[in-house]
């Protein structure tokens, strides 16, 4: 990145004066237990460069990523497409967030996607898997009028208030109560979930068709 003049961001110089600094200042202005965790169990490595599924340390050595950011790199870091797809949007200057139009490209890719669901006819845009459950959980309430959802114990589905209500774990939910009318039935068992569903109160159940974090 270029100085953009007289005071300007420089972010490739900053990287490169500061960067080693990253454990240090997340343990000072962000969350200290994780620098710490990391240290603890050998994993504080500093990650200089990523591509595909692959990182590479400072020594050079590569890594092969099996987490892929919770599924945000599905298609591997720095996808070719991806990164000129970015490019190709800063060079377009629309003129986004106005809050006083419709513009083109939620439009455009609402239609790819209902291609691939011919059963469905509206796609709502969420920033994240969390926003997402939050917002099935208002559209499930809203639609039925009932309060309850289901979850299976050992869930995760997110760490916001709604979200954290389907959370199978009780570390992540206990301090935060009141949450919203909850049950929780093991996975897989059948009888309990129609046990639930036979009260009449049910709004939705949110499931994970194979748990990921509880397991």
């Amino acid at each position: 990145m270029t100085d953009g003049g007289p005071g300007g961001f420089d972010l490739g110089r900053l990287l490169a004066e500061r960067g080693a600094e990253r454990y240090e200042l997340h343990a000072r202005h962000l969350n200290h237990q994780l620098p710490r965790m990391l240290h603890t169990i050998g994993f504080d490595k500093v990650y200089e460069r990523a591509e595909g599924a692959y990182f590479w340390d400072a020594e050079g050595n590569d890594y092969l990523d099996m987490l892929a950011g919770f599924g945000v790199m599905g298609i591997g870091r720095h996808h070719p497409v991806v990164r000129k797809a970015l490019h190709d949007v800063l060079d377009a200057q629309l003129a986004d967030l106005t809050r006083f139009d419709c513009q083109p490209l939620p439009g455009l890719l609402a239609e790819k996607l209902l291609t691939h669901s011919p059963h469905l006819d509206r796609v709502f845009f969420g920033n994240s898997g969390t926003e997402a459950v939050e917002t099935a959980l208002k559209f499930a309430r809203y639609a039925t009028g009932k309060p309850r959802v289901l979850y299976c114990d050992h869930a995760f589905h997110g760490l916001t208030t709604g979200s954290l209500s389907v959370n199978g774990e009780r570390g992540f939910r206990d301090g935060f109560a009141p949450l919203l009318p909850d049950t929780a039935v093991p996975l897989g068992d059948l009888d309990a979930l129609r046990r639930e569903l036979k009260r009449g109160d049910v709004a939705a159940l949110v499931v994970e068709p194979i748990q990921g974090k509880g397991v």
